[in-house]
């Protein structure tokens, strides 16, 4: 019997070997695949971890910041009685923890993801608080406000008012002092004593010689420079409120931060510091319009004149509003032959009824400066009551004869208001912002700060707040460290503007 021999085939198992070759090869680099999958999806989740935590914080902002001054700040306290950043890195920390969270899903019999991400730590540096550089952060966060809201063209109309004001000298006269030195020449003034022969051939003083009186043209005016200006010029009940400035911003030792973010404009210049006066003007109370809830009536005043009450704050400027009155009226009476012609001719009718021609150039300067002061009280009355008066006058506006002028009283100033209608010129807004242009950049940022605590420190809940406590932006590294053996770092820049 015969039997074939089978056939064996070269080729058998070429494929086998030949896939196992090429897995070989192809593991390594699928598992690479997967690994740099793994690493972008990384970077992926701790971007969106970082962002979304920082998003969150930021949306954290003082509400009630916002709400009275339309500010953005972190405060750092969160209504508690001590501001902290590690009370915003404790949010921070949840808010990535909770985007990181694998609620406990299973992968592969572990209870983790293919990621296994943890956050380590966070760190703050280059940190803006608001009070940083004199209060430059705060002053920018107003400024972008405003510039948001407004736009630089705003304040074009005051910065003319105000550099108009400036050049004409108005900031420089101060007729209280000129009418008070008109009179201390007056009451100094001695007669030179006769002489007689003393039958010695020698002289003596005339023993039957009497000393003139001397005329007091301003007698009424000096009663009146010497009573408080508030009483003359102001009708209604003025605030007694004071608080203790030591508490505030201005004056207390403050939390240090890293000021302005290295890219944020300065914004100096005239311009942007009327458009910081236009903000104090439009957040803050004062004498003609008070702010519900605040805790001085006269907050516009107190940035102009920085005491701690609020009667002291409306006399100082009640007595710059009067200088400068007295500036501005003082330049067109010099310039008026009618009323210059008027004083003249009382000095001389005085000098001669007293027999003094001697006091002649003395009683002149003296009936022109009661003159203007009577004048100018009268202005700052309407003023005060709402009322408005032209910030240079002309032919027909001045409103005192020399006869009211020198003859006025507390009583006859009040007598005076139903017969002026004070319909052209300036109100009490306009000089503010005068005084607003004249007062330094940093008193007025520092002033400014004090009130904003003031106010909303009397909001419930906000009774520690600080401004100090709060900040506008920071660098922010995140740093992460995943269980499959691979540290990361995240730096992020977080800020309002």
């Amino acid at each position: 019997m015969k039997y074939k021999r089978s056939k064996i085939k070269k080729n058998s198992g070429a494929v086998s070997i030949f896939l196992v070759l090429m897995l070989a090869v192809m593991l390594p680099l699928i598992l690479t695949m997967i690994e740099g999958a793994r690493i972008s999806a990384m970077k992926t989740a701790m971007e969106c971890a970082a962002d979304l935590s920082l998003d969150s914080a930021l949306a954290e902002y003082n509400r009630e910041l916002l709400r009275q001054y339309d500010l953005l700040f972190i405060d750092t306290a969160y209504c508690g009685e001590q501001g902290s950043l590690e009370n915003t890195k404790d949010h921070m920390i949840e808010y990535v923890n909770e985007n990181l969270d694998t609620d406990g899903k299973t992968f592969f019999f572990r209870k983790s993801d293919m990621l296994g991400l943890k956050l380590e730590d966070i760190e703050f540096s280059n940190v803006s608080r608001a009070t940083d550089d004199n209060g430059s952060v705060f002053r920018y966060m107003a400024l972008s406000y405003m510039l948001e809201k407004y736009g630089i063209d705003y304040v074009k109309e005051a910065k003319d008012l105000c550099e108009k004001s400036e050049s004409s000298g108005l900031f420089k006269g101060d007729i209280k002092k000129e009418e008070a030195d008109a009179q201390k020449k007056l009451d100094d003034y001695e007669f030179e004593h006769p002489q007689v022969d003393d039958g010695n051939g020698g002289k003596m003083d005339d023993p039957d010689w009497e000393e003139p009186e001397k005329a007091d043209p301003a007698n009424n005016i000096n009663k009146l420079r010497s009573k408080g200006i508030l009483s003359l010029v102001c009708k209604g009940e003025i605030s007694n409120k004071s608080t203790d400035l030591k508490q505030y911003a201005s004056q207390r030792d403050l939390v240090k931060g890293d000021g302005m973010c290295s890219d944020w404009d300065e914004r100096n210049g005239v311009m942007y510091d009327m458009l910081f006066n236009e903000y104090i003007l439009c957040k803050c109370g004062n004498y003609t319009k008070k702010k519900d809830g605040s805790l001085l009536d006269y907050e516009a005043e107190y940035i102009i004149a920085g005491k701690n009450n609020d009667n002291d704050n409306l006399k100082a400027v009640a007595n710059r509003l009067l200088l400068i009155r007295g500036a501005s009226n003082s330049i067109y009476f010099f310039t008026d032959a009618e009323l210059t012609s008027a004083a003249e001719a009382m000095a001389a009718a005085l000098a001669a009824a007293t027999l003094t021609p001697e006091l002649e150039p003395i009683y002149k300067p003296l009936i022109c400066a009661a003159w203007i002061y009577a004048e100018s009280l009268s202005d700052v009355r309407e003023i005060f009551n709402g009322r408005k008066v032209p910030l240079y006058k002309q032919k027909g506006e001045w409103k005192l004869s020399l006869e009211g002028a020198l003859g006025m009283t507390a009583q006859s100033l009040e007598n005076e208001d139903g017969n002026n209608t004070g319909s052209i010129g300036f109100g009490y807004m306009e000089y503010m912002r005068i005084f607003m242009y004249s007062t330094g950049k940093d008193t007025k940022t520092k002033r400014m700060m004090d009130i904003v605590e003031m106010d909303i420190r009397q909001q419930p809940g906000y009774e520690h707040f600080r401004l100090d406590n709060c900040i506008a932006a920071a660098t922010v590294q995140f740093s992460f460290k995943s269980s499959y053996g691979y540290e990361f770092l995240v730096t992020r820049k977080m800020r309002y503007m």
